[in-house]
């Protein structure tokens, strides 16, 4: 029996198994930076939370311990694929003092200026770093971009926030220096 046609039988049988999401960090050739892919292929949709985040990521760094490269970024990719991120980055712009009146009044070019205190916030930075504790590496910074923009209702933790525009999506990446 091939190869396809295993393939074929498993998926036939117990599709959710072969197709579940199993997350995992790929390493760059460069090895200077890596990715964690929420699936090993871009045809499922999966999301990673936060348990799964810091397992992954910390079996990652557990493994390449001995590498002889540093790393120096670990790109996440999109936000909304770790919706605790994604609440996170809303819920603190909510709670960014006059973050209403602020956002209400920017154009949409000086949203993502409003936006980047979320992304140096020491609460969201703790929080990524936490599989990284007691290994080489430190976050020392989070560097995203394309910020996405919907209402506060429908992205935080506060179902009730209203139609308040708040960041909830951004391509993201760690920036990982030796620990000291």
């Amino acid at each position: 029996m091939n190869v396809r046609c295993v393939l074929a039988s498993c998926l036939a049988v117990c599709p959710r198994l072969v197709l579940a999401c199993a997350p995992f960090v790929e390493e760059h050739p460069s090895g200077a930076s890596a990715s964690l892919r929420a699936h090993v292929t871009a045809f499922e949709n999966c999301t990673i939370d936060e348990a799964a985040y810091r397992r992954v990521v910390a079996e990652w760094v557990r493994t390449r311990s001995g590498a002889s490269n540093g790393i120096s970024s670990l790109s996440l990719g999109r936000a909304v694929t770790y919706p605790w991120l994604s609440r996170h980055i809303a819920d603190s712009a909510l709670a960014a003092p006059r973050w209403a009146s602020r956002i209400s009044e920017a154009r949409p070019g000086e949203r993502e200026k409003l936006a980047a205190a979320v992304f140096v916030d020491p609460a969201l930075l703790q929080r990524l770093a936490a599989p990284l504790e007691g290994t080489p590496y430190v976050v020392v910074r989070v560097s995203f971009e394309k910020v996405l923009f919907g209402r506060a209702d429908a992205h935080s933790s506060n179902s009730h926030a209203g139609s308040v525009l708040v960041p909830f999506d951004a391509q993201l990446w760690l920036r990982l220096a030796p620990r000291r």
